[in-house]
């Protein structure tokens, strides 16, 4: 099925069920230097359980004059994602904002969004007049829910020491914990779980555009256009990905040109070469439609006075983030591997396949394929070569063509092959029967595999594109204080524990040499919807 047949037409948006979404992150104060995290929680709007229908979630940090900083793609699985964002020391001191949504969200104009404050204490010298505006913030104590009644195993712990929090779940609730210092600084609470359910209200606006869902995953659009009037309907449109992690599809234009790609799989590269599979690919030019500006202008930016308090607080973080990221190479969070992406052909029972190191060893291509591969035969016409494969049957239709795969590259053009060194290819593998593959059918499959990814295609820069590629997941750095080798480690960590993912009664992990008091968060949802927020102190001596 092409991607362009899994777009549906959204006509009457409101008669669709709606998302909202809450993000937990793990302050709304940070350094520069120091990491906001954050798990998203994508709601149906009505009943608050996690949404099944967007497949991606989009995390952005915003300055006053709605520019994008830092923009992040979300894996959503049953509704769920994670992300970091690095703050780096480009930024400056000021009020951010940080937002989520979802496409199908921007049909309404729906947002998440919450205040950061953002200080870098390396950019000027701090003083208490740094802030337009008097600190006169609501700061009253949220209420704990009690469905898990979070509890520590003591209430004083020393540098360094095991801590145990024990709380009441049957698998039934989806939450996230953060455990971070607590400074005393007069800053506007964090929205919380439960402040978010209790004053969310859905937004009426209507978008100017029509966003349509991102139901299978990433999906990007483009289009075709031609300068000599040539028809635009059902043209044959390729990507592939430029990286280890290949991914090929093939797409059909509409009849103004517009072609879809819906990626469903992991990719960790963000660089493709999109071409017209057409005997006349030059006569057309390829764009990609993207939808980065937002409608919304975003207000409500609270300014932040840096009083005396705060300032000492800010020196002394900055210190303790200096040192950490001094050992950041042994401290280094850990990135969840993006899985190895199959072809939709791998599991072919016809599929055949020539290690080329079992064979005699050939320098050309034309000597490997008379040489080594059954029922494939090179053709030349004029100064184009065409690769050909007869049937499961030992028939060829030449009317077909022979689609050429080379380290996750389509190649319409044969002849781009044809002069690569054979020595560099570690396998070919040849699919007989005739496929339909995206929105065309060929005449079998000849996949090539090189040694070490050698080959790259002889493309016009005019056909790479960029797309925003899924953030991939991180775990935070948690020391074990029963191993020898992390006692001789400095440990100025100031964010105890951060966990996207809480499946036992019981969590544990280690204080770090820094002193004061420490806040466990634990938030999030239970299958029927209902919020949860629950918070505990404990202090380190």
């Amino acid at each position: 099925m092409s991607a362009a047949a899994q777009v549906g037409t959204f006509n009457n948006i409101d008669s669709y069920p709606q998302e909202k979404i809450y993000v937990h992150t793990n302050s709304n104060f940070f350094l520069t230097g120091e990491s906001l995290v954050f798990k998203i929680y994508c709601l149906d709007k009505d009943s608050n359980q996690m949404s099944s229908l967007s497949k991606v979630g989009y995390v952005e940090l915003i300055d006053k004059e709605n520019r994008s900083i830092y923009k992040q793609k979300i894996n959503l699985n049953k509704g769920i994602g994670t992300g970091a964002i690095f703050l780096s020391s480009t930024l400056k001191t000021a009020t951010y904002k940080l937002i989520s949504y979802t496409q199908w969200m921007r049909n309404k104009q729906n947002f998440f969004e919450e205040n950061i404050f953002i200080v870098n204490p390396f950019s000027n010298k701090l003083t208490s007049t740094d802030s337009l505006k008097l600190n006169n913030y609501n700061t009253s104590f949220t209420e704990n829910s009690t469905l898990l009644d979070l509890s520590s195993d003591k209430k004083i712990y020393q540098k360094r020491e095991k801590v145990v929090l024990n709380f009441n779940t049957n698998n039934s609730e989806n939450v996230s914990i953060s455990v971070r210092k607590y400074d005393s600084i007069e800053i506007p609470n964090k929205i919380n779980s439960l402040k978010f359910i209790e004053n969310f209200k859905h937004s009426n606006t209507n978008s100017k555009k029509t966003y349509l869902p991102e139901l299978r995953g990433s999906l990007f659009k483009g289009a075709i256009a031609s300068n000599t009037n040539l028809d635009l309907f059902n043209k044959k449109i390729g990507l592939s990905f430029i990286g280890e992690n290949k991914i090929t599809k093939i797409s059909v234009t509409d009849s103004l040109g517009v072609f879809y790609f819906n990626i469903n799989q992991p990719f960790d590269a963000n660089e493709v070469i999109i071409e017209v599979l057409e005997e006349d690919n030059k006569n057309y030019t390829i764009s990609l439609i993207t939808d980065n500006d937002l409608e919304k202008q975003f207000e409500n930016f609270d300014e932040l006075l840096l009083t005396e308090n705060i300032r000492k607080i800010i020196k002394q973080r900055s210190l303790y983030t200096q040192i950490e990221n001094a050992y950041n190479e042994v401290k280094l969070p850990t990135l969840k591997p993006v899985l190895k992406n199959e072809y939709v052909f791998q599991e072919n029972e016809n599929k055949i396949i020539y290690n080329l190191d079992e064979y005699e060893r050939f320098k050309t291509i034309k000597e490997v394929a008379v040489e080594i591969l059954q029922d494939v035969w090179i053709r030349k016409k004029k100064d184009n070569y065409t690769f050909n494969l007869r049937d499961v049957n030992l028939e060829s239709n030449t009317e077909l063509e022979t689609l050429l795969i080379v380290d996750g590259f389509i190649l319409h053009n044969h002849t781009d092959f044809i002069d690569f060194d054979a020595l560099k290819i570690k396998s070919i593998e040849i699919v007989k029967e005739k496929y339909l593959f995206g929105a065309k059918i060929y005449q079998g499959i000849i996949n090539v595999a090189t040694f070490k990814n050698k080959f790259e295609p002889s493309i016009n820069n005019k056909n790479k594109f960029i797309l925003l590629k899924e953030s991939n997941p991180k775990t935070s750095f948690n020391p074990d204080y029963t191993a020898a080798e992390n006692k001789r480690i400095p440990d100025f960590r100031t964010q105890l524990l951060w966990s996207s993912n809480i499946t036992d009664d019981i969590i544990s992990f280690y204080t770090s040499d820094v002193t004061g008091t420490f806040e466990a968060i634990i938030e999030g949802f239970t299958k029927e919807g209902t919020a949860i927020y629950e918070k505990i102190i404990f202090a380190v001596k």
